[in-house]
């Protein structure tokens, strides 16, 4: 069995591709597409096979590995509980990955969604208390481009957010996310909320206390 054949398969059939489409996506020929599926052995090149990982988003150890297609879904959207297969969910997130729009003239947000954690790249905008030792911050506007740009240097591609089903895909998949800001207010109100946080001042002159004490 070809197991890469039939992972490239799954996965290009989830997110709607035909094998030439595919192809001009990633500067490969539609030839080497049809014989990474269709014949055992026929291997992608180094180049080829990252450029097939990074638009998946899935590890080159996946394609390479034995880890099954529904298994990969299954783990991504236990969040929601989603129904194991569910590959419209799939292929509406690699779209946010891949072919997004940047909306001008409106307004960017840089967030982000790990485990039970929920942030993003935010400004100071206040004390939440008299003693100063909670500050309160706000997400901050970013330049869209710039911001998918660092994100994917640093973390990887960000989903771009233009609309409640990016939105609702996002809150399955997580991670980083470039949200535009009326999508954020209407349906991403965790992440648009104020957040009060500790004073880090005061958080590195603890630990630098802590720091003394063991010494």
């Amino acid at each position: 069995m070809n197991d890469l054949g039939e992972k490239l398969r799954e996965l290009r059939t989830a997110a709607g591709l035909t094998q030439e489409k595919l192809a001009k996506r990633l500067d490969i020929t539609r030839e080497s597409i049809s014989r990474y599926e269709n014949q055992p052995g026929y291997m992608p090149d180094t180049c080829s096979l990252k450029k097939l990982a990074s638009f998946f988003n899935v590890s080159v150890d996946y394609l390479l590995g034995t880890q099954d297609y529904k298994h990969l879904l299954k783990e991504r959207e236990e969040k929601l509980k989603a129904v194991d297969g569910n590959t419209e969910l799939y292929g509406h997130y690699l779209k946010c990955l891949n072919d997004y729009e940047i909306v001008e003239d409106a307004t960017y947000y840089w967030i982000e969604s790990e485990r039970d954690h929920v942030g993003g790249q935010t400004m100071w905008v206040g004390w939440y208390d008299e003693a100063h030792t909670l500050e309160i911050r706000r997400l901050r506007p970013v330049n869209p481009r710039g911001a998918i740009e660092v994100c994917t240097e640093v973390f990887g591609r960000p989903m771009v957010l233009n609309s409640i089903v990016d939105a609702i895909v996002f809150l399955i998949y997580g991670g980083q996310a470039i949200v535009r800001e009326d999508i954020c207010k209407k349906y991403l109100p965790s992440f648009w909320e104020d957040y009060v946080v500790p004073n880090p001042e005061l958080k590195a002159i603890e630990e630098l206390q802590r720091i003394n004490s063991l010494i």
